[in-house]
Parts: structure tokens; sequence; C-alpha cells
């Protein structure tokens, strides 16, 4: 099986995912978001295809936020 490594950095799709939460929930802690960024991809990391891992990272990532936003309130 041939791993498609190529163009995937796990630090850069932390921190594109982290961005992108940032936007959509403002409101949510620095902390918690990069703790599901991390969580998320680190899930995906491993995958032997990487296309996707930003955008299920993302989805999950923003799952988890809403979720806790949700919770506290």
């Amino acid at each position: 099986m041939t791993k498609r490594d190529e163009g995937f950095d796990k630090d850069e799709t932390i921190a594109g995912v982290e961005e992108r939460v940032k936007a959509r929930f403002p409101e949510a802690a620095p902390e918690m978001v990069h703790e599901e960024a991390v969580v998320a991809v680190d899930k995906y990391a491993d995958a032997p295809v990487k296309d996707f891992v930003d955008i299920i990272a993302e989805r999950e990532a923003r799952a988890a936020v809403a979720d806790s936003l949700t919770t506290e309130s």
C-alpha cells in the first residue's frame, strides 16, 4: 500500500484547523480550541491517505467545541 504523506505537515494542519475553528467560535477559549484541534488531527495523522485529514479533523474539532460551549451555558 502506498502512503500519501506528501504535503502533510501535522503542525501546519493543526494550526489550520485551530484557526478555522477559532473563526467559527470566537467566544471559545483558545486553549480548548487548540486541544480539540490537536486531538482531532492526531486521530487521523497515521491514516494511509491524508488528503482529507484537515477537513475531517476540522469537523470533529468544531463539533467538540460546539458541544463544550453548549454544556457550559
